[in-house]
């Protein structure tokens, strides 16, 4: 029963009682939620002593479809009441069930703890924490450990194109793997279909290294410590085993286009639906990302203010640039603060004959009553598709400094 697999028949079927187990949970958790979890009474005359059989369990390679259980066996080899007031998971992929609190001296019992490694992939390592009136440890951890290797996984997770320039067409990559073999991808839909063109590939069979957790080359060593040649040997030696395993897979390649033209900044919310020809696994989904960079730059993008002292005056200037060279206008700038009289600005073009190039200048004072003077400046030009540029600026208030000799007070008035 350690380390069993609960499949989709046995999901079923164990159903009321992983509720059971998630309810127990639940209830031994409330207390802490609620703030009033409290350390159960020890009685020094009568301990109570927590021993586990082990602490640690590893389910080794698993899939990421079901659930997986382990049970924890313990005695209490005090002479006292074991009161267990908590058992909580470190995630709520991980459900730690008691079949009750309290344990008599001599008295053995479990923690069934099941795992749910549904949307996770490669390494796992969870823990348990365990809160008793044990007298040698009152709060212990048990750990499990897994290599979750999902039966389809995409890669990568989030479509992230990087930064693209204005009007340039950038393409990425994403490869869809099952392990059934049968697998196939049967349609890819974004959900832009205006801004973003997808071509879904063959799926076709391929035979993969099985890459399992990596050997760390420093172990037992300083870092940064020479490893001795025959240690390198048997490292280099153990690297080939773990990839020596292979497994067949079918595999996809999702080729996804972000067409010229679309919005300048940070382009999101936008997602590829990969679809199988498993009728119950849901449509894998896809995040689609791009920092869609304009002609026009900021230098620098956010000025940084710092610490003013009530009444402090600074100046900043900051540069509008065609990083093309295009030659083009600003219009006007709007200013948008929490004290928008506190600020100053104007504008002029670096070389008026080929105005490629502005400077902003801004001026102000830190207000007396002010804890921070924050705000953006609208910058409008008649830059196509970049006729509103945000600059953003913040500042903060210090103390004023005390005049020298000024004695520092020690207590209250009259004291």
């Amino acid at each position: 029963m350690n380390g069993r697999k609960l499949g989709r028949l046995g999901m079923i079927a164990m159903l009321p009682l992983v509720c059971g187990a998630a309810a127990s949970a639940q209830t031994l958790d409330l207390a802490d939620q609620n703030g009033a979890q409290t350390q159960p009474f020890a009685d020094p005359a009568h301990p109570a002593t927590m021993v586990f059989e082990e602490t640690k369990h590893n389910f080794g390679r698993i899939s990421d479809e079901g659930q997986y259980e382990h049970i924890f066996k313990f005695t209490n080899t005090g002479t006292g009441a074991l009161v267990i007031s908590q058992a909580k998971g470190s995630c709520s992929c991980t459900v730690p069930a008691l079949a009750k609190k309290e344990y008599a001296p001599g008295e053995s019992g479990d923690i069934r703890v099941i795992f749910d490694p549904k949307s996770k992939a490669g390494p796992q390592h969870q823990t348990i924490t365990i809160t008793s009136n044990s007298a040698e440890m009152p709060m212990m951890q048990l750990s499990i450990e897994a290599y979750v290797r999902p039966e389809v996984m995409v890669e990568p997770r989030v479509g992230h194109f990087g930064e693209v320039s204005k009007d340039a067409e950038a393409t990425i990559e994403l490869i869809v793997t099952g392990r059934s073999p049968d697998f196939n991808v049967e349609s890819a839909v974004a959900s832009d279909a205006d801004n973003f063109a997808v071509v879904v590939g063959e799926t076709v069979e391929l035979e993969l290294p099985i890459v399992l957790d990596a050997v760390d080359p420093h172990a037992g060593h300083d870092h940064g410590a020479e490893i001795p040649a025959d240690e390198q040997a048997q490292l280099a030696a153990q690297a080939a085993d773990i990839v020596a395993e292979t497994e067949k897979v079918r595999q996809c390649k999702i080729t996804v286009t972000m067409k010229p033209g679309q919005d300048i900044g940070l382009i999101r919310g936008k997602t590829l639906s990969i679809t199988t020809n498993d009728p119950e696994r849901p449509p894998l989904q896809v995040e689609l990302m791009a920092q869609h960079k304009g002609d026009l730059d900021l230098m620098p993008r956010r000025l940084t203010l710092g610490a003013l002292e009530p009444g402090q005056a600074f100046h900043q200037e900051v540069v509008i640039k065609s990083t093309s060279g295009a030659p083009f206008k600003v219009l006007g700038i709007e200013h948008v603060a929490v004290a928008a009289d506190a600020l100053d600005y104007s504008f002029y073009p670096t070389d008026p004959a080929n105005p490629t190039q502005y400077t902003i200048m801004v001026d102000g004072e830190m207000p007396a009553d002010a804890r921070v003077l924050r705000g953006r400046l609208l910058v409008r030009t008649d830059m196509e598709r970049e006729e509103e540029v945000y600059l953003y600026y913040y500042g903060q208030a210090r103390p004023a400094a005390k005049p020298q000799g000024q004695p520092a007070t020690t207590g209250a008035a009259g004291n």
